[in-house]
């Protein structure tokens, strides 16, 4: 009994001398976390000055601005104003800042609007041509290309006109040629029907513009008394090849058919029909032109066209004389030619062409594609 009381002192003595201790030596504690940095926002003067600036616009000094959201009163119709009239923003950042509109940036190279005749003009700018033509309240353009390309061409139409641009014409369908349609909301969209098709597969380059009109062989339009002429004459660069003429002003538009002393080069050249574009050029060539604007190249003069009908004429007469001559070797059998695919891009020269860019690189595929065209069409 004795023994268990003093078991029982010695544990409480020890409660005590413990509680004691606590008491005059607090036990530390970890030091309160620090407060974590908070990245800091480039203010909004800053952003500004970083813009872009319109000292670099081709032709004028105006800086180019989202065109107004079409009104009941203006917008057409047969279609609803697409999103692309206005530039897209950039992506959000961590806290909302505000967005400038698209500019032009500095090392944009400048375009150029030419004069062609009276009220018809042609810009060239970003690697594109576009036929412009004013008249009567009216402007009628060819090949926007992009949203950013159709801001500078609006900037430029603006420098020579209030008039509101009121019909767009697509000289084919490829997705590099028919953007920036809805930087222009109060235009009227026409294509060749051919063009539809395309558009229904498109899956790269951007939402396909919605068609307002479409024309089958002919179709003329009146910008004020300007006659422009549309014309199918079969496949060319893909298979919606419009051809767009003024004959007053003997003005020819093609897309894609050819470039001043150059060939077309070989990573471009699938979706083109050989037979069908010496087609078109030789029909064209017969017309009397003054002007030859070609989608890709800044010079107007016909003399170019003329020397790629003789390429595309020379290039067809020797391809086909190896055909004719394969064939007969075969009995009069069209598989005859079958070899050729492999053999002929191989030996077939055409030492006149031999300057002209991309030869080196790109004659076999021409001689390939327009074997394809001859054998069966294509």
């Amino acid at each position: 009994m004795l023994a268990s009381r003093s078991i029982a002192a010695a544990l409480i003595a020890l409660v005590v001398l413990a509680a004691a201790c606590t008491a005059e030596e607090p036990a530390p504690t970890d030091p309160p976390p620090s407060p974590p940095s908070v990245p800091t926002l480039p203010a909004a003067t800053a952003a500004a000055t970083s813009a872009p600036t319109a000292t670099a616009v081709p032709a004028s000094t105006a800086t180019p601005t989202a065109p107004p959201a079409p009104t009941a009163t203006t917008a057409p119709t047969s279609r609803a104003p697409t999103a692309t009239a206005t530039p897209a923003t950039a992506t959000p950042r961590p806290a909302p800042t505000a967005t400038p509109a698209p500019e032009p940036a500095a090392e944009v190279p400048p375009g150029t609007m030419t004069q062609l005749a009276d009220g018809v003009y042609h810009y060239f700018g970003l690697g594109f041509s576009s036929l412009v033509v004013i008249d009567g309240g009216q402007v009628l353009i060819t090949d926007p290309a992009n949203d950013f390309r159709a801001q500078l061409l609006r900037q430029e139409i603006a420098a020579l006109t209030d008039a509101p641009v009121s019909a767009i014409v697509l000289t084919h369908e490829h997705y590099d040629h028919t953007g920036g349609t809805g930087v222009f909301p109060e235009a009227s969209v026409i294509c060749h029907r051919n063009c539809q098709g395309a558009f229904d597969l498109r899956t790269f380059g951007g939402p396909a513009p919605e068609v307002d009109e479409t024309f089958d062989d002919f179709k003329e339009l009146r910008v004020g008394d300007q006659v422009v002429e549309l014309h199918y004459l079969g496949p060319g660069d893909g298979d919606a090849t419009a051809i767009i003429y003024m004959p007053e002003e003997r003005i020819v538009v093609t897309s894609d058919m050819y470039e001043p002393r150059a060939l077309t080069h070989k990573n471009w050249v699938d979706d083109k029909n050989f037979v069908g574009t010496r087609h078109i050029l030789n029909t064209i060539s017969g017309w009397n032109l003054k002007h030859a604007v070609n989608a890709h190249s800044p010079g107007t003069d016909p003399a170019d066209l003329r020397e790629n009908v003789a390429y595309y004429n020379d290039l067809y007469d020797a391809v086909k004389a190896a055909v004719d001559a394969a064939i007969a070797q075969a009995g009069g059998a069209a598989f005859g030619a079958y070899g050729l695919y492999d053999t002929l891009p191989e030996t077939l020269e055409l030492e006149q062409y031999q300057e002209w860019e991309n030869y080196d690189t790109s004659f076999p595929r021409h001689v390939q594609r327009m074997l394809l065209g001859i054998y069966h069409g294509d």
